[in-house]
């Protein structure tokens, strides 16, 4: 048994002899206890004296109050420890302070009856027990499923037994819901004995089908049913399963069959409360699919998904029937009503011909796809080919004889084949098919028309005009203008343009392409680029395509040609700084190139006065009028005086005026250097011939000829006489090559200059006439 003490100390009124009624006190020291009760108490004295043995003590220690039982007689001094014969427990609370005594005495009557000795101390000491308190309720309450189609476990831990209040039994009571929102009333279930702060006990779910169910517990404890702790609700409830949903559609296939392998498909099975756990398959067999045998499990399927595949095995005896039936398992092992599918029948029968049979176009230039889907095999035949043929018309009305075109080999229900389109341009083709199977010939399909048919295109026809302008051009483009393209059974969709170019107008280079416009108009326009090279030809070619990409023939343009300038004149004569003595020097002129060819005429303009040309001044030129590439002409001016000349040359294209380049050249007319010989006067002297060699050389570097080296120098009072008709021949010889040079430059010129008539030379000194001759010759050069 528990207890607590108050040692006491500082006794007042001591060595005194007290009557009943005397008080007095002393100082208590001591621990408290709470939630107790005293069960019985004692008083020790250490030092008193006692008379009569009627003497007993009240006390009071803080707001407890106490009284004790009756001292022994004993005048000696000697210690005692009395019983409590009451008490109250608040002093167990009551703690350290002063406690206080008051004197009585059992009997009437007067006397003394207590003495306290100097020094006493002494123990009050309080036996108690602790009061009874409430269990504590489980801090944890909960069912091992919320969902269940059976019992489950409904489980709390946290329990505690209260003060002199240990844990006896559990109180289990249970509501139901249809919305796990509003609860009916509790209703008693059971009561689990044991002394655990824990337990467990099997609870059912509501019986009605996906209703919740949830419970409370409470704990009981040795005190009474005062003593027993609150309620503790789960915090879950159960639901007692709903049914699963059976699938909304099963389908057994094919729905004829012989050999083939069948497949069954379902869908749309929802699970209830519980997931889908899997399916149970059952079929049943029919001969005249009325009467039907009980069904029979084939299989037990495990999948968690509302539809699947199944291959059943299935009779194979020719007129049964059968059909088949699914019913859906929960997780909780809960089955849905039975599905059934259609029955199928075992037989044999002839492949099912194609739902879609078509061309991919109707109007072609090549081959197009013959396509099929949609074709079934038999029952015990499978597809193994598709026969194809076809047929053709002029008018997609009157169709001619089916002629046998490929047999495809092939197991599958679809398929497409390359066709071609009639050879003939405008005539429709048609296709036709039919299936062939492994059961044979008696059980082929029936034959199906194409819905639709294929005509060979038309292709279109070459615009009927072509044109390119301007025929010459110097900038700028050609403005290209075609029409008449006639549409053959495909619209147009482009047009074509190609160019080539000549250098002669003659020989043409390969055609290349210049564009391609998008249009379907039989007519148009195009703002073409043409050649940057002087003189060059051009010519254009136009093809229309339609859509099929058909291409008509070319029309061909006609040729435009770009302005050529001539190139510079060659001037042979009169050479850069040339001089001469003539005072109508012959200009050795040829006319430049120019890209085409085509004619030119040749300008020539001293100094500032007017241009001539061969044109329109025909009597200067040994050859006049328009002239071709490289044609040399002679160039005869008016009179010149003597005096220093820049002459210009050009040449200009006959067709576009188109001038070529400037050529000038500055020369000198030159004053006769001759000194006047005199027949009979004059004597011929080496200064007479020099002159004379000087003057050669100075016409033929004029025409352009390279100057002689003379075979011997003339030298006064040194040259041998006898040695001067060689040198007369070596000048006149020099005199002739400058003839010939310009009589040859122009092979066309009918008045060339004469050829020398010589007079007859003798030996020693030259004559007057022979050297007059030359002199003269040389001033007409």
């Amino acid at each position: 048994m528990p207890s607590i003490s108050y040692s006491l100390s500082s006794f007042t009124k001591t060595n005194t002899d007290m009557a009943a009624g005397t008080t007095f006190t002393a100082s208590a020291s001591g621990a408290t206890v709470t939630g107790a009760s005293i069960t019985s108490g004692t008083l020790y004295l250490s030092s008193i004296r006692t008379y009569s043995g009627v003497g007993y003590l009240d006390f009071s220690l803080g707001s407890g109050t106490g009284s004790t039982g009756t001292f022994s007689s004993n005048s000696a001094t000697h210690s005692d420890t009395v019983s409590l014969s009451g008490y109250s427990n608040a002093l167990l609370t009551a703690g350290s302070g002063t406690i206080s005594f008051t004197l009585r005495r059992t009997t009437s009557g007067s006397g003394n009856v207590l003495n306290l000795r100097s020094g006493i101390t002494g123990t009050l000491t309080l036996n108690y027990q602790l009061n009874s308190t409430a269990c504590t309720a489980p801090t944890a309450c909960s069912v091992s499923s919320t969902l269940a189609e059976g019992n489950v476990t409904l489980s709390w831990s946290g329990a505690a037994g209260g003060t002199s209040n240990a844990i006896s039994s559990y109180e289990i009571q249970y509501s139901e819901s249809s919305d796990n929102a509003t609860w009916g009333a509790w209703t008693a279930l059971t009561t689990v004995t044991t002394t655990t702060t824990s337990g467990s006990a099997s609870v059912a779910p509501s019986s009605t089908r996906g209703y919740y169910r949830r419970f409370q517990v409470r704990t009981r404890g040795a005190a009474g049913a005062s003593y027993y702790s609150g309620w503790k609700v789960s915090t879950n409830s159960v639901r007692r399963d709903t049914l699963p949903t059976a699938p909304t559609a099963v389908t057994a296939t094919p729905a004829v069959y012989s050999t083939e392998a069948i497949s069954l498909t379902w869908s749309g099975a929802v699970g209830g409360t519980s997931a889908i756990k899997g399916f149970t398959i059952t079929s049943r067999t029919s001969t005249d699919n009325a009467t039907w045998s009980a069904w029979t499990t084939l299989a037990t399927l495990t999948q968690t998904a509302g539809s699947g595949t199944y291959a059943p095995t299935v009779s194979r005896v020719i007129g049964t029937y059968t059909q088949f039936g699914i019913s859906t398992i929960d997780a909780l092992n809960v089955s849905s009503a039975v599905k059934a599918s259609a029955s199928i029948l075992c037989s044999i029968t002839a492949c099912g011909l194609p739902t879609a049979f078509s061309l991919s176009t109707t109007l072609t230039e090549g081959a197009v796809t013959l396509s099929w889907s949609g074709a079934t095999h038999g029952a015990g035949n499978t597809i193994t080919a598709y026969e194809l043929q076809y047929s053709e018309s002029t008018d997609a009305s009157t169709w001619g004889a089916w002629t046998a075109l490929t047999v495809v080999s092939s197991t599958a229900t679809s398929g497409s084949q390359s066709v071609n389109p009639s050879s003939t341009a405008g005539t429709y083709r048609r296709f036709r098919l039919r299936i062939q199977g492994t059961a044979g010939e008696t059980y082929y399909s029936a034959w199906l028309t194409s819905t639709n048919n294929v005509r060979r295109n038309i292709p279109p026809t070459a615009p009927t005009v072509f044109t390119a302008a301007p025929a010459v051009y110097d900038v700028g483009t050609i403005a290209l203008a075609w029409s008449g393209i006639v549409a053959g059974t495909s619209a147009i969709k482009q047009v074509v343009i190609q160019q080539a170019t000549s250098t002669d107008g003659v020989s043409w280079g390969t055609y290349a392409a210049l564009t391609t416009i998008t249009t379907t108009a039989t007519s148009g326009t195009y703002e073409a680029t043409p050649s940057s090279v002087s003189g060059m030809s051009t010519r254009y070619r136009l093809s229309a395509t339609d859509t099929l990409n058909s291409i008509s023939a070319y029309a061909l343009s006609n040729v435009v040609r770009k302005v050529s300038p001539p190139t510079a004149p060659v001037v042979t004569a009169p050479k850069a700084a040339g001089q001469t003595y003539a005072a109508t020097p012959r200009y050795l002129i040829t006319t430049g190139t120019r890209l085409g060819g085509g004619t030119q005429k040749v300008c020539v303009k001293i100094g500032t006065a007017d241009w001539e040309d061969s044109v329109a001044n025909p009597e200067r030129f040994s050859t006049g009028g328009y002239l071709a590439n490289g044609v040399p002409t002679i160039y005869t001016p008016v009179a010149l005086a003597p005096g220093n000349y820049t002459v210009t040359f050009r040449s200009v294209d006959s067709g576009s005026e188109a001038v070529s380049p400037e050529v000038m050249r500055s020369f000198t007319v030159l004053a006769s250097p001759f000194e006047e010989i005199i027949a009979n006067v004059t004597k011929v002297k080496a200064a007479h011939m020099r002159s004379l060699r000087t003057a050669i050389n100075n016409v033929r570097d004029f025409y352009g000829m390279s100057t002689l080296s003379w075979s011997e120098d003339i030298i006064s009072g040194k040259t041998y006489v006898k040695n001067w008709p060689f040198h007369v021949l070596e000048l006149r010889k020099a005199i002739e090559q400058v003839v010939d040079a310009i009589n040859a430059f122009d092979q066309a010129w009918t008045n060339k200059l004469p050829d020398p008539a010589w007079i007859p030379i003798t030996t020693g000194r030259p004559q007057t006439a022979v050297m007059q001759q030359l002199q003269a010759i040389i001033l007409g050069l």
